[in-house]
């Protein structure tokens, strides 16, 4: 069925039926009308259609809204310049099942000549348990497995992402320090882990104020920041006060003893004498060690490069 003078497969419908259905992934054939021509079962079950209802019908209804422009001129750019992509490309596909529900998926494709006509045979792969582990891998690598935050990583690499924000549209954005007053007390007192048990509950009770957009990193011991996208120093700075009230109400237990812990935190938001992300995360740590200097357990913020308080307790 090869023609001698290309690698493309040549084929009859009837002759390459049977072959596609021998394969273990689904496959799915269009034409250059961006029709889909031949699939076999695998296919209709991975895409929840019928085989009969798929025959004739444009690509894009396996092809997710949101892809489907882009998708098309690929297609078409593709029997433009016919070219075999393998499996693997590094890049991250999806289609679409009938049920409206995503499935993730590999891709390899190939060029045929089917009934005399130009055509792209595509093999597709449910990548759905491949796509989730390498998701928690990633997820992994970024987080703080004590605490379920973000790491330093992450942190750095978010804050970058703000400032080219600011930088193109003026968006504010925020960041606050924040880290545990006489933390090695603490566990001099009642041993490491009631140390971790502060970290965690506080993390925790953190969590819940965050919004979907806001991010809470673990940049190191008992040192936290929180970038806010979107927000102004003064809403950042409230913020930064709730979270301190509320952790110095916390009651923690070691034992049959409760007790207390408090936290010094700095507020700082970009501004037009920023010249790169760093500048934000040093005038939140200004901040945060003049309100170390200042006693403790207190909101310092820095505007125009000068910490200020906005409470004590």
């Amino acid at each position: 069925m090869a023609d001698q003078n290309t690698d493309k497969l040549v084929a009859t419908s009837q002759a390459l039926l049977p072959f596609i259905e021998s394969l273990p992934d689904a496959v799915v054939i269009v034409n250059a009308n961006h029709q889909i021509v031949l699939a076999n079962i695998r296919a209709a079950e991975m895409f929840g259609h019928e085989i009969a209802a798929m025959m004739g019908s444009d690509l894009k209804m396996i092809i997710p809204a949101h892809h489907r422009k882009r998708h098309a001129g690929n297609v078409t750019g593709y029997f433009e310049t016919p070219h075999a992509r393998p499996m693997g490309a590094e890049k991250r596909f999806s289609g679409l099942r009938a049920d409206g529900t995503g499935v993730p998926v590999d891709i390899m494709i190939n060029e045929l000549t089917l009934d005399g006509a130009p055509a792209a045979m595509a093999l597709v792969r449910d990548v759905t348990y491949q796509r989730a582990l390498e998701d928690r891998l990633t997820l992994e690598s970024l987080t703080d497995e004590m605490t379920g935050f973000y790491n330093r990583k992450h942190f750095k690499t978010q804050l970058k992402a703000q400032y080219a924000g600011f930088v193109r549209s003026g968006l504010p954005a925020s960041v606050i320090m924040f880290d545990f007053d006489h933390f090695k007390a603490i566990n001099d007192q009642f041993g490491h882990a009631s140390g971790d048990m502060v970290l965690i509950k506080v993390a925790q009770m953190i969590q819940r104020e965050l919004r979907p957009t806001d991010v809470g990193c673990r940049i190191g011991g008992e040192e936290f920041a929180i970038i806010l996208p979107n927000t102004s120093l003064e809403e950042a700075a409230a913020f930064a006060e709730r979270i301190r009230q509320r952790t110095g109400a916390m009651e923690l237990r070691h034992e049959d003893t409760s007790f207390h812990a408090t936290i010094t935190v700095g507020v700082a938001s970009f501004s037009k004498s920023d010249t790169s992300h760093d500048s934000l995360m040093r005038k939140a740590d200004s901040a945060l060690y003049a309100g170390k200097a200042s006693g403790r357990n207190c909101v310092r913020i820095t505007r125009d490069d000068e910490a200020t308080p906005l409470a004590s307790p």
